[in-house]
Parts: structure tokens; sequence; C-alpha cells
């Protein structure tokens, strides 16, 4: 999204990711320093973490690439709804890793489940926003 789009909560969504993102990335570091994580597992981690925020950054700056449609469809409410799905996407990955990272600096360990909860929560959003995106799409379709 360009700058001149953002909204003032889209500004304050972005903050909170890199804010987590980097909270995230310390504890990584910390955790890994407190109980002599191999170096290697530690860098993959926090190199995978930073593949996938710049790879969800990189589409909510093309959106137009999540669906794979044409500039000129992914306009409007069509743009701002797929922005809003990866912005929402990326806020949930970012904080789900963070809650983990939180958890294994306490000492408590996940529940095998809490990884197919985080799935179920990006499904969530990546179908609520599909269908109303479908939707626009079929109703721009229909006026032509």
């Amino acid at each position: 999204m360009k700058k001149e789009e953002m909204t003032v909560v889209d500004i304050l969504f972005e903050a909170v990711g890199i804010l987590a993102g980097i909270v995230y990335l310390g504890l990584q570091i910390s955790y890994g320093i407190s109980y002599g994580v191999n170096i290697v597992t530690l860098v993959l981690n926090m190199l995978i973490f930073v593949l996938v925020y710049v790879g969800l950054t990189l589409l909510q700056i093309y959106p137009e690439r999540v669906n794979r449609l044409s500039t000129e469809v992914c306009v409007g409410k069509v743009r701002r709804y797929t922005i809003t799905m990866v912005r929402f996407i990326k806020l949930i990955f970012i904080l789900c890793l963070l809650l983990t990272s939180v958890c294994d600096v306490m000492g408590y360990q996940m529940e095998p489940a809490y990884s197919l909860i985080v799935v179920g929560l990006i499904l969530l959003d990546t179908f609520y926003f599909e269908i109303k995106i479908i939707r626009i799409i079929k109703e721009q379709n229909k006026d032509k």
C-alpha cells in the first residue's frame, strides 16, 4: 500500500506488526543465548521469519499479485480488501510467533493444537476477504 493511501488505522496495524516482529527477534536471540540453541537453528528461524514478513509486505505493495488480477481490476474495494487481508495474515503470523516465543522463554510448551488454530485463523481471514473480493468482481462483470 502506498503511503498516501494509508489511514491512521493502517499505520497503527503496521506499527504493531513491526514492534511485534522486533520483540520476536529479540526473544529468539534471548532464548538462543539462555538455552544454548544451535546458532544455525537460531539464524534459520530468524531468516524464515524475515523472508515471510518481507514476502507479505511485498504482497501489500503489489496486491494485484495475490489474486493474479490485472491492475485495472485491482482498484477500489478489491485493492483495499486484498491489502487488508494480507495485513491481517501478516499480523496473525507475527503475533502467533511472538506468543510462542514468549511461552518458550517462560518455559511453557504450547499445545499441538495451537498450530491448527493459527492456520484456522489465517484461513478464516483469507476466506472472509476472498468471498468479498469475488462478489465485487462478479458485480463489476455484471455491469459490463
